[in-house]
């Protein structure tokens, strides 16, 4: 990610020293009133400032093995398999996530701020909406990490209270308690945002930055997720249409690889990135995910000593993922060098810590979140294709399309013959595809349904009927203490 400053989330009793000045934790370039935004190069700064806040397992590894968890494919996170969350046994994860997510928002909200406000004379018009493209296009993704994880991203009545706590304001004394929008209004404002980064964000020009092909990803997996959720159809024409124009524009740097084993090896140099996880080789022992290089290989997977289990600890699943080609190539053996060899997901543990000094071809430090492949476009399109009334052959020729790419390995067509059968057969490629990456997997078992007609995720977990306010955390303790606008999720208390 960029690193060049560092705003963190104001949450008051740790986060604002005073009315005008913003907390820097780690200052190489300090911003405050006596020393903010005046001229282009201090506008670049604060963009790139953004970036910074993405690090942490609140956005990475963490993040993603806590939706896998709770998806019900594996109980990596039993706190997250359990679904138990309450304000008054609040997991300290929620209100690190909380903060992680405000922090992005907040420090997205001066630098969209202070460019806003910067004369002709200090920056050109063209170059004036480029940088608020990518800054609201951050702001966004805040807002949205707040909306899948701590609001009702999955109602349909656009009058549910439990919405998103909208900033579009860098927080001060004044405006630190705010209330909670609807949920229509939350989709309205993020997509506002989204819209604008669609118009003026830069192109994609590398995996490590935001563009505007990733806000049209994100906007369509929005309109997807919650439209899919409902049995639904409202929006996804556009987002067929959205997916299919990045499909289609033929973008420089950002296509497939034929070699689904040279994807993980490059990490986030694989041109199959349209977003990932890029950390700075200085900073990669601080900022890189303690799940993908310890806690997973650790805790959570096969000890090769004590057994011959070779299903790298999945709940369920592991009876289709076996059979799919790409198992051999998303797994493998972590932490050679230590005497606790283990078998689990290389594709994102890579080495493990301990493997990192060992002499191999690997390089070992480039842990990688992939928040987003090319591959998945291919899924979205033919999920999108399938709810939008195309036929079963049309509907799975995008995936069929995307297998051929491959030749390491080799990944038979897809024939079914069935609209069940085509519905399982995406939501399994998810799975097989995007596995503990992006929690693609997560969102596709709450919307994608079984023989029976239950929810995936119910059917995973094997629990019976889901208790569909549990698909979100409570707002945290320190929230609802300190800002007396707020109100608390239904039934989460």
């Amino acid at each position: 990610m960029k690193n060049n400053i560092y705003i963190p989330l104001i949450l008051l009793t740790f986060l604002i020293i005073s009315c005008s000045e913003i907390v820097d934790v780690e200052p190489s370039f300090k911003l405050n009133s006596e020393n903010g935004i005046t001229n282009s190069v201090n506008a670049k700064a604060a963009v790139n400032g953004i970036y910074s806040t993405l690090q942490g397992s609140e956005y990475d590894g963490g993040m993603m093995v806590a939706m896998a968890s709770r998806s019900g494919f594996v109980d990596w996170s039993l706190a997250e398999y359990a679904m138990t969350w309450s304000q008054s046994g609040s997991n300290s994860t929620q209100q690190y996530k909380w903060q992680k997510y405000y922090e992005t928002i907040n420090a997205a909200n001066f630098a969209i701020n202070g460019i806003s406000n910067l004369s002709d004379a200090q920056i050109s018009e063209e170059e004036k909406k480029v940088l608020l493209g990518e800054s609201r296009l951050l702001r966004a993704w805040g807002h949205i990490f707040v909306l899948q994880q701590f609001s009702h991203w999955w109602a349909s009545d656009d009058n549910d209270p439990d919405g998103v706590m909208y900033r579009e304001e860098t927080v001060t004394l004044e405006n630190v308690h705010q209330a909670r929008l609807n949920v229509g209004e939350s989709y309205q404002k993020i997509f506002e945002d989204l819209d604008y980064a669609i118009a003026n964000a830069p192109s994609f020009s590398g995996s490590r930055y935001m563009s505007k092909e990733f806000a049209k990803v994100l906007k369509a997996k929005l309109l997807l997720f919650r439209a899919g959720f409902n049995t639904e159809t409202t929006g996804l024409d556009e987002a067929l249409s959205l997916v299919n124009e990045v499909l289609n524009a033929s973008i420089p740097g950002f296509s497939m690889q034929g070699d689904m084993a040279q994807v993980y090896e490059d990490s986030w140099d694989s041109p199959e990135n349209l977003f990932s996880g890029y950390i700075e080789e200085s900073g990669r022992d601080r900022y890189t995910s303690s799940w993908y290089r310890f806690s997973l290989p650790f805790y959570d997977s096969n000890r090769v000593a004590l057994t011959n289990d070779r299903d790298a600890k999945l709940k369920r699943g592991f009876e289709w993922f076996s059979t799919d080609p790409r198992w051999d190539v998303v797994t493998g053996y972590c932490w050679p060098k230590s005497n606790r060899e283990v078998f689990t997901f290389t594709k994102v543990t890579r080495l493990g810590d301990w493997g990192e000094d060992t002499n191999t071809t690997s390089t070992p430090h480039k842990y990688n979140t992939y928040f987003f492949r090319y591959p998945e476009l291919y899924i979205l399109k033919a999920e999108l294709l399938a709810r939008t009334g195309a036929s079963i052959a049309e509907a799975v020729a995008p995936i069929n399309t995307m297998r051929a790419v491959r030749t390491n390995p080799v990944i038979p067509s897809l024939n079914p013959t069935t609209k069940e059968e085509l519905m399982e057969d995406i939501f399994k490629e998810y799975f097989f595809e995007t596995f503990v990456e992006n929690g693609s997997e997560y969102f596709a078992s709450t919307r994608f349904k079984d023989s029976s007609g239950a929810r995936w995720i119910e059917n995973l977990r094997g629990e019976g009927a889901l208790e569909i306010f549990r698909l979100c955390y409570n707002i945290p303790s320190i929230e609802m203490e300190l800002n007396n606008l707020i109100h608390q999720n239904d039934q989460l208390d």
